[in-house]
């Protein structure tokens, strides 16, 4: 829609994705299970931001290695 490559569309759906279900299990763990579910939950948002941040963090690199190639490239051609 807004994103100039799709790759961060798909990130975007997969990241909302994986936080919506984590928000529909918190609140299904609190209707039906107690504070030791809330401390799963709170581990399991835990473990998805570290997931994502590293994530992000290789997404990064790729794109700057992308660019360094390009860069080559274009010193190739002139």
């Amino acid at each position: 829609m807004l994103a100039k490559r799709r790759e961060y569309l798909y990130l975007g759906g997969l990241l909302s994705s994986g936080l919506s279900i984590l928000f529909w299990l918190h609140f299904a763990s609190s209707l039906f299970g107690g504070s030791a579910t809330l401390f799963k939950f709170e581990h399991a948002i835990t473990l998805f931001t570290d997931f994502a941040a590293v994530f992000v963090r290789i997404l990064i690199i790729m794109l700057k290695i992308a660019e360094k190639q390009q860069e080559k490239k274009k010193k190739r051609r002139n």
